[in-house]
């Protein structure tokens, strides 16, 4: 089964408000984009059978890629080590097993024929029995490098995986390069980025390559409003005029962080972001006493957004009526930091997947409701 690579590919980490930014799309806009899932548990479920059943609430049954989520991954052997550890954690450990050539997890991606597999690379020495199972599915194989952050791909792992990807001549491979955080400077330094496709082209040239980041920031200041640039969009637009000829795809992270932010104290001042298609826009109300109600800052945050020059009247998106509800001072508008981040990512969805259409002549042609 060959399935057709989407012209955008956004990582979803199952986190309650990028879910609910996903499922609020139109089905219309689902369709277009071909979503990577992080996998992990889900909230404080016990099973993974949650995990799986919340990705379908929010995307159906349409394809999606199954990667898994790094932060999970990482901390699995400890969690699942826990005495009275939740069967979830076990359930995960099962499932990544690299027995085999990881048959555990091959096993689970036949059972779904929408899913998408990912190849599991902590177990370098089942690589080659594991693309053995992979290809008996007759899927595309994707394969996500981390090009960057924490735990990066080291060199001699990198050109082993080349390496043996070449060695199988696969007509259906989907290279991710995903390189976490990104700057100004990583802008600036475009031309790397391009090279280092090319250079990836020439071992494997029938595969579809990624390149994949965020530069959403992990704090704004004390900044009242700003805008802040979507910088792996305009890297990745330079890196397409410069690699004519190669198959390349948008990817980034929706709008999220690249690594988890640790818990600070107190109620974070109200904020919300508004998602265009090259950078966020946002507003930021901060407490001027400990009994301000947070609700009217959200509210003053919205009526100042509607009201700025970069509004546009006209955009058909759950994320826009939520801004507008929240100007109206409706109860179920934007109320917490959660609801906010739902709102910008469900905004930056829909920019990027229509990115090359004139947002003003889109019409949806579906009802929203609460």
């Amino acid at each position: 089964m060959n399935i057709k690579i989407a012209s955008y590919i956004p990582f979803i980490s199952l986190k309650p408000a990028e879910m609910a930014a996903l499922e609020e799309l139109y089905d219309c806009e689902k369709n277009q984009i071909l979503p990577a899932f992080s996998l992990k548990r889900w909230a404080t479920c016990k099973s993974f059978d949650k995990s799986m059943d919340r990705i379908e609430k929010a995307f159906g049954e349409r394809p999606w890629i199954a990667d898994v989520d790094d932060d999970f991954l990482n901390s699995l052997e400890s969690r699942a080590q826990e005495e009275g550890a939740a069967e979830v954690f076990l359930e995960f450990q099962k499932l990544l097993k690299p027995d085999d050539g990881y048959k555990n997890w091959v096993e689970f991606i036949k059972k779904h024929e929408h899913i998408i597999p990912t190849v599991r690379l902590q177990d370098l020495e089942q690589l080659d029995k594991q693309l053995d199972r992979l290809l008996e599915l007759e899927r595309t194989i994707v394969v996500r490098l981390k090009m960057a952050g924490t735990q990066p791909v080291t060199i001699p792992d990198f050109h082993k995986i080349i390496q043996t990807l070449s060695s199988y001549k696969l007509d259906q491979l989907f290279l991710i390069l995903d390189y976490g955080d990104l700057t100004r400077i990583n802008l600036i330094e475009h031309h790397k980025y391009t090279q280092f496709i090319q250079g990836v082209h020439k071992m494997l040239p029938k595969a579809t390559i990624a390149f994949s980041g965020t530069s959403f920031p992990y704090s704004f200041g004390r900044s009242y409003r700003g805008e802040v640039s979507i910088f792996e969009r305009l890297i990745f637009n330079k890196i397409v005029k410069d690699c004519e000829g190669i198959k390349l795809v948008y990817s980034d992270r929706a709008s999220a962080r690249a690594e988890a932010m640790g818990g600070g104290g107190g109620l974070p001042p109200p904020r919300i972001d508004y998602a265009l298609k090259n950078d966020w826009r946002f507003i930021r109300k901060e407490f001027d006493d400990e009994n301000e109600e947070k609700e009217e800052l959200y509210q003053e945050a919205a009526q100042e957004m509607i009201n700025s020059d970069y509004w546009i009247k006209d955009l058909k998106a759950w994320g826009q009526q939520m801004i507008e509800k929240t100007a109206e001072g409706n109860k179920y508008g934007i109320n917490s930091a959660q609801k906010a981040t739902a709102v910008r990512i469900n905004l930056h969805l829909y920019q990027q997947i229509h990115y090359f259409e004139e947002i003003s002549e889109l019409d949806t042609e579906e009802d929203w409701e609460d």
